[in-house]
Order: structure tokens, then sequence, then C-alpha cells
């Protein structure tokens, strides 16, 4: 008996003590710093820090794990991890705030408006110049502008729809895929409208033969384009443009006649990170669809179609070639029947002709009439931000971009002109009529992954204005001087009529990714260049010398007129957006490490 009291005794021991030793369940801190630190850490500029993904709903993070550009991520987590990591990342106390919306308090008609802003280029050659004829804004009272009122984006950590308006109604988007119709001149909430995914381009505004507003065209995240009915605020058609599972639209839609116009890029440049990711096989394309019915008219690809090449270091099978996304809005020229599109980078081996390109298409089939490519053998991904990861490419980078579409300038008596800005700090003077010949070239900036010219320049036709970010320069351009800030080329030659070079403004210690540099698109009307800094400075440039004519700080807290917490940070991707005497800006963009922020200000001059 007594043998059998130690023999259970000891059972019991083996199992208290066998228990003891089991591995407590993960927590959500540790899943985070195990799958998720190194990059939101600030090793990867394009990751958001931790500080903008605790400004998220759990919900929001849940989805970019499993539907958003965490998806490859997110599939090596169980959907119990991915909810641990989601609530611990979020410290939003109002899950439900996107519900909260300011309506305005009368009934908004219905009737047809006319379109005054009515896509991301403000033209159909990109050009960013407004001149309208009710301009209320000018070099003389730019400096009254007044902060009129500020729009929260709920739950958000940037804002990156730029305003289109068509009457006294202003159209943007969120983070989370709502389109809002908003007042111009209050800012109040006239209608909204669900989309599948995030918004990431503008919303273009469709009119009639008098010039009346009849549909809205976006995309969303997941490559999905919708037109909708403005009269009855119905979507109309919705259509998935790419079956590749990491494929997205970030570029702005453009409609011509027609037709519909879109540019496709991809998040798997960010999924190559990861060695067991097999990479890569998206290939950058620009669809052609009917506007009135979503068929698809043409699609043309930018690499050939990826065939197997190597196993990487981990075992995982690659592909090549792959990428030359294209990431910006498309450039129509009527008068030769194509359109003109940048392409980035290759993600993998071997490289394209296609990559790092100006490429003209025929509006009629999307057939290339010409390419002209100002970098060769530029490959790379995410992997290669880390020594030694599986998927980076050999001899990789330096990852020089054409981000920022092509402007067409038309010039009475003289040559049209294709004007490109690059990543690298070049820009490009290219002759339409030639197969893309450079007629002038002329170094601007240092360059660099975030920029020399990032998002869109801007120009008169007689003076290109072309913003400089200069940020996180090529090992192999460190050693040249930055040029953040703005500067006036002369379109004739490429000359440089003068530079505006902004200062750092950034307190020391600032952890998140400051600088006084132009990343995101720039505005002209006449006498003015608008243009907004990493910093959040909003600046009001003379055209004569670069004089600042007026500046804004936008990185602060505001009163938001829909009753939500608002606050500005960093200016990027989207431009300023003159109507009238209203000047429209968002604020806040927690990508490239940079300073989250939820905001559309609408500004009035006196």
């Amino acid at each position: 008996m007594q043998t059998i009291k130690w023999l259970v005794a000891i059972g019991l021991l083996m199992a208290v003590t066998g228990f003891l030793a089991r591995p407590a369940p993960p927590t959500g801190e540790a899943i985070y710093k195990a799958n998720c630190a190194v990059c939101h850490g600030g090793s990867v500029a394009e990751a958001p820090r931790l500080e903008a993904l605790q400004k998220l709903s759990s919900a929001a993070i849940i989805a970019a794990l499993e539907t958003g550009v965490m998806r490859a991520q997110g599939a090596a987590l169980s959907p119990a991890e991915r909810q641990l990591v989601a609530d611990y990342l979020s410290k939003t106390d109002s899950p439900n705030a996107r519900l909260a919306l300011g309506p305005c308090d009368s009934l908004v008609s219905s009737s047809p408006e006319k379109g005054r802003v009515t896509s991301w280029g403000l033209d159909l050659n990109n050009r960013r110049f407004q001149s309208a004829p009710d301009l209320g804004i000018s070099a003389s009272n730019v400096g009254t502008l007044r902060l009129n009122w500020a729009f929260a984006f709920p739950n958000a950590t940037r804002a990156r729809v730029q305003p289109t308006v068509a009457g006294n109604t202003l159209f943007t988007a969120s983070q989370h895929g709502t389109v809002y119709a908003l007042d111009v001149a209050t800012g109040c909430v006239r209608w909204t409208f669900q989309a599948d995914a995030e918004i990431r381009s503008a919303i273009v505004v469709g009119t009639d033969k008098r010039g009346l507003a009849n549909r809205l065209y976006f995309s969303d995240f997941k490559a999905n384009v919708y037109a909708l009915d403005l009269q009855t605020r119905q979507l109309r058609w919705r259509k998935r443009v790419d079956e590749h599972a990491q494929a997205t639209i970030t570029g702005s839609l453009v409609v011509y006649g027609d037709r519909l116009f879109v540019p496709l890029s991809s998040t798997e440049v960010v999924a190559a990170y990861s060695a067991k990711y097999p990479c890569c096989t998206f290939r950058g394309a620009v669809v052609a669809l009917a506007a009135d019915d979503g068929a698809l008219v043409w699609k043309t690809y930018m690499t050939d179609e990826p065939t197997p090449r190597q196993l990487n270091s981990a075992g995982t099978q690659t592909y090549g070639p792959s990428g030359a996304p294209v990431w910006s809005s498309p450039t129509i020229d009527p008068k030769r029947g194509v359109l003109y599109v940048g392409t980035g980078e290759n993600y993998s081996r071997p490289a394209s002709p296609t990559s790092d390109a100006i490429v003209a298409l025929s509006l009629t089939n999307g057939a290339i009439r010409w390419v002209h490519q100002t970098i060769s053998q530029d490959a790379w991904n995410a992997a290669c931000t880390q020594p030694g990861l599986a998927n980076c490419p050999d001899q990789h980078g330096p990852d020089y971009d054409f981000g920022a579409p092509p402007l067409l300038v038309s010039r009475p008596g003289k040559p049209d002109l294709v004007l490109a800005g690059q990543k690298s700090g070049m820009v490009y003077a290219l002759d339409p009529d030639a197969g893309g010949a450079v007629i002038w070239q002329q170094r601007v900036g240092r360059g660099g992954i975030m920029g020399g010219v990032h998002w869109g320049m801007t120009s008169d036709g007689q003076t290109l204005y072309v913003p400089i970010n200069d940020r996180e320069a090529w090992p192999a351009d460190s050693a040249k001087p930055a040029f953040p800030g703005l500067h006036a080329l002369d379109v004739a030659n490429g000359r440089i009529k003068w530079s505006a070079i902004e200062k750092n403004r950034c307190p020391p210690g600032t952890k998140w990714g400051c600088g006084p540099g132009l990343s995101a698109a720039i505005t002209l009307i006449p006498g003015v260049v608008f243009g907004g800094a990493l910093d959040g400075m909003l600046h009001a440039y003379s055209t004569t010398d670069g004089r600042v004519l007026w500046a804004y700080d936008t990185n602060q807290s505001f009163t938001a007129v829909n009753g939500l917490a608002a606050g500005g940070g960093a200016i990027d991707s989207a431009g300023p957006v003159v109507v009238g005497n209203q000047l429209f800006i968002n604020s806040g963009y927690a990508k490239f490490n940079e300073k989250a922020g939820n905001v559309l200000l609408a500004f009035t001059v006196k």
C-alpha cells in the first residue's frame, strides 16, 4: 500500500511538474516582438511605426493581416494569434468611430453639378496647374489664407486620397474604404459609400457632354475598380482588374472618352521580405475598361510572363522577370493617340527593359509604341532592407522608380515635351515624336528610395516646378549633396531658374521620419506653387523666385467638424487642391516611418 501511495504521489508530482513546464500561451506582445517589431521598429522604411499602429482599431489591424498589405506575413499566424496581436497593438477607444459622420443639416439635392477638379493630375496631361476663371487665390492674397474647417477620417493613420470637386461637393475617401461627399463650404457629410477595402487614389469625377458630373470612378486596395452613379448614389459596376493575390491600385484612374485607364501596382515588393514567399510573379500593367459597364478593352503588361528560376537560400522557388509596377496616374495624349506611364523597379531577376522607364502605349489597343529606360538592371524588394535575406536579388537596387507620372507639355510653335522626374533626382525632357529621345536632362536632387522626385511635379508649360525629398540616400549616392525643397526649371532647356532649399525644422530626438523634403505632389496656380513637406509644413512659394508667401504647420491637433479627434502629421503622396477661394490638403501619412495623421484641412482667403 505504501508503495502504491508513493507511486501515486510521484505520478501526481510528474503531472504537476509537466503542467508547470508547459510553455505559457503566447501573448500579443510576444507575437508582435517575434514577427513584427523588426520592421515596425524603423528598420524597414515602408513600415509604419508602432505609434501609428496603435491608432488603428483591432478590426483594421486584422484586415491588414488577412486581406491588406500584410496578408503574406499574416498568413504565418493563426487566426487566434492575429487577434492577439491586433488587440495588443490597438489603443483606440472608439472602434465604431467611423459611424460618426457629421451629416449636413439640410437635404442635399441630387441635381447634377459642374465638374471643377475632376482628376488627380487636374487635366489629362497631369500638369497639376489650376487657372480656372473663378480662381480666388493669387500671389497677392495668398498670405491671408486661414483655416476654415477640418475633417477627421475615423480610426485612420494616413490621409492620402486627394480631393476632387463637382459644384459645391468635395469627394474624398478613407483608409477604411469609405467614400465621403462633403460640403465644400462647411465640411459636413452629404453622403457616403462603403468600398470593399482601402482607397488610396483620387475619386475621379466623370462628366457628361455639358461638363456636369454624372459618375465617380475609383479603385481600392484589392485591385477593384468601381463606377458609382451620382444621381442615384448607387454602384453601377465593380470589376477586379487583376487576379494576382498581391495586386493593388495606388495611382489614380483616368477617364477619357468612353474608356477608363487603370494603372496596376502591387504589394509583392513587401511580401518578398519573407524567405518563404515565392518571389516574384506580379507584373505591372495598364488596363483599359469600358467606362459604361467595366468591360475589359485591353490589358498591357510591363514585363514578360515570369518563369521558375533558382531556389532561394531558404529553399523556396523563385520566379522572374517580375515587377515594373505602375504606381501613378496615366498621362493622356489625344493628339498622338497614346498614354504615358512611369514604371518602377523589377522585384526579381532577370531585369526587364521596361522597368524604371517611361512607356508610351496606344490608347486604342494598348500596344507599346516606345520605351525610354533610364536605369537598367534595377531589381529590388523589401528583403533588401536587411542583410542576408533570401529574396533580395543579387547586386540589388537602387530602387529608382518613376513614382511620379510624366507631364505632357504643349508649347505654341515649339515641339511638345514629355517631362519625367525620377527618384534618382534626375529630370528628363523626352521627345514624344522620336521614340522618347532625350531632349535634355537635369540633376535636381541627390535621390534615394524615398525620392528624389517622389509623387508629382507641376508645370504651366514654360517652367517646370520640381519637388525634391532627398531622404534615405542610396549608399552609392550618399556623398552627393541633398537639395530638399522646390526647384524651378526652364522647360525649354532644363536650366535651373531658382531653388528654394528647405532647412531641417525637426526637433532634436524626433523618432519619426521627419524632414523638410517635399515628397508629396505639388500644385501650381498663377504666381504660386503649393507644396507640403514631411514635417507637416505647407508652403506657398512665389513662382518668381521661390520666396515663401505663406506657411502653415499642419502637424498639430484640430477640432474636426465631424466631432472626432483630428491630428495632422507628415504631408505625403496626395497634393494640394485649389477651388475658387479655397485650398484643400491632407495631413498624416503613417508609411515610410512618417508621422501619422487623419485630417483633411480646408483654408479660405479673407
